[in-house]
């Protein structure tokens, strides 16, 4: 049990970082930060010696590492056999369990072997995995963890930089490329990716030129952002071993307990005590606004995008309980639409 790999599911501005952060102190173990992240294409062995940034660590408000958040992926790359391809991070967004990916299985596999050889256990923390996680946990095997925070305190901390809101932007046009009617419901965006099927080649700040127009604005975003918050819960709730919901782990002392208990159950100690995730401030209105916009798209779920749903409604229904109020009303309406 101690050598099975474990798959730390999550999004980004989750808290996801953080359960990184403390998981990495295990020293039994090899915690590898975001292996789907776009940046490790172009990682070499000197950026990953490197002195962190402090200051790009507390502008994003992550704790701040004492050595590189890439570090993990040293050995590998030393060797040259990290295999790391640019379009793991997106083209392939969402994988159902029956489906095969031979690029993203051979590189996962190279990092969890990587760790078994040094005599580490492979924890793989991720923040674009949740619609693969089926898919991770049929081919792999080992632990898997759904991480989940809020959609009204996760939408909030995506302003704390343009990043979040244009890489979202990106894995909605990966999906609406495979599944054509996902996003029907939010037509300036619709208008936008028919735009940009009409360009042979695109600047790599076009994102951020269309943002600044806006040609799609906040709430365009925030519909976007809660298809893919809510096709992803409901696949990595309904596959998961365990459910880490950063909301009750920052907030319920016994919950707390419960998730460390769990760690330990599996031969990973881990420490939470200091787990602290920030509210967004005025939960009442939030939870309005939020409530009709999770209705509409858990609608917009069901008639056009269910292609994206990859789940087990009964599990998900047995485990809404574990999770804190605000993501089980969310999920709670999707499943009454659905």
């Amino acid at each position: 049990m101690s050598q099975q790999p474990i798959f730390i599911h999550a999004w980004w501005r989750s808290g996801s970082t953080y359960v990184w952060s403390r998981l990495r102190d295990n020293k039994s173990c090899r915690c590898y930060y975001e292996p789907l992240h776009e940046r490790i294409a172009v990682l070499n062995l000197t950026a990953v010696k490197t002195v962190p940034d402090i200051t790009f660590s507390q502008a994003l408000r992550h704790p701040v590492p004492k050595k590189h958040y890439f570090t993990e992926y040293a050995k590998l790359l030393r060797s040259g056999s990290l295999n790391y391809s640019p379009e793991l991070a997106y083209d392939r967004y969402l994988l159902s369990p029956e489906q095969t990916d031979v690029r993203l299985r051979d590189y996962l596999t190279g990092l969890i072997s990587s760790a078994s050889t040094s005599n580490r256990r492979a924890i793989l923390c991720f923040c674009r995995s949740q619609m693969r996680s089926a898919w991770m946990k049929q081919t792999f095997g080992g632990f898997h963890v759904a991480q989940l925070r809020n959609p009204i305190d996760q939408w909030a901390s995506f302003k704390v930089d343009s990043y979040f809101a244009s890489k979202l932007i990106i894995i909605a046009l990966k999906l609406r490329n495979l599944h054509p009617r996902a996003f029907v419901h939010v037509q300036p965006f619709e208008a936008f990716a028919q735009q940009l099927s009409k360009r042979s080649s695109l600047p790599d700040d076009v994102f951020e030129h269309y943002f600044i127009q806006p040609f799609i604005s906040q709430r365009d975003c925030l519909d976007i952002f809660l298809v893919i918050w809510i096709a992803s819960a409901l696949q990595v709730i309904a596959f998961c071993d365990f459910i880490l919901d950063i909301d009750l782990l920052s907030t319920d002392v016994e919950y707390r307990s419960k998730t460390t208990a769990w760690f330990d159950s599996i031969g990973c100690s881990v420490d939470f005590s200091d787990c602290s995730s920030p509210s967004s401030g005025d939960a009442d209105a939030a939870i309005s606004t939020l409530e009709r916009t999770a209705a509409d798209t858990a609608s917009a779920l069901r008639s056009g995008a269910s292609s994206l749903v990859v789940t087990k409604p009964e599990i998900v229904k047995k485990r809404l309980s574990l999770l804190s109020p605000l993501s089980r009303r969310v999920l709670g309406l999707a499943l009454e639409t659905g």
